[in-house]
């Protein structure tokens, strides 16, 4: 069985149809929430399923200044900007991403990653590209890793540009997770991010359309653990 987990409702909203086709017991998913602490509990209530491996996906930042809205990032090395031991993601997992994206011609990416405690702003994110070579921040992706290493479960991560590495975005959507309330809260206060929220809304319909791709092209070509080994999805 395949676990693909989210931090947010709405970053695996576009791929439900894909999940939900296929065969039950092939297939979870699962949404997090946002930071450590529930990336970590979401992993562990995934690992007491027993699924063979585990495939986060979600919106980034991006941290490479080449990087455009919609790209994808397959993260091979997970950082910590608290300076933690990079983990590495479980190569089978990743050559599968990369293999389909490769295959369908879309924008894709492949390196470092790094994960943050709260939204980077555009130097925060060219300081953490400088020292550690990351393509994109987020704020789950090492937790997640790290869990499903305690659990001896494959780990992977496919994440779609949402603000690029010049972009900033509005430090009140933290804690505004899937609620809408939590975002019409923040713009109350903030009435000037008006076009910046405006601007935002379309793209993460881009990143939520090049997500809901990915998963359609993971569960329609499976991905394997190692090369040679039997595909997870018959």
């Amino acid at each position: 069985m395949l676990a693909i987990v989210a931090p947010l409702a709405t970053e695996i909203a576009g791929a439900r149809r894909a999940i939900g086709g296929a065969r039950a017991s092939a297939v979870t998913s699962r949404v997090t929430g946002v930071g450590r602490q529930s990336a970590e509990d979401g992993v562990a209530a995934v690992a007491e399923l027993s699924p063979d491996a585990i495939v986060m996906i979600g919106f980034s930042g991006g941290a490479d200044p080449d990087l455009r809205t919609g790209d994808l990032h397959v993260a091979e090395v997970f950082h910590s900007a608290d300076g933690m031991e990079p983990i590495t993601a479980a190569p089978g997992l990743t050559n599968s991403v990369k293999a389909w994206a490769r295959g369908k011609q879309t924008r894709l990416v492949c390196g470092p990653s790094v994960t943050v405690k709260t939204i980077a702003d555009s130097k925060s994110k060219s300081t953490l590209h400088a020292a550690t070579g990351a393509m994109s921040v987020n704020m789950e992706d090492y937790w997640a890793a790290s869990a499903a290493s305690t659990y001896g479960i494959p780990f992977a991560s496919v994440r779609a540009v949402l603000d690029t590495a010049q972009d900033e975005l509005p430090e009140y959507l933290i804690d505004a997770g899937d609620g809408i309330f939590g975002v019409l809260r923040g713009l109350a206060i903030h009435p000037g991010s008006a076009p910046d929220l405006i601007r935002l809304a379309w793209k993460a319909r881009v990143a939520r359309r090049r997500l809901a791709d990915c998963v359609s092209g993971l569960l329609e070509a499976p991905p394997v653990l190692t090369a040679g080994t039997v595909p997870l999805i018959p």
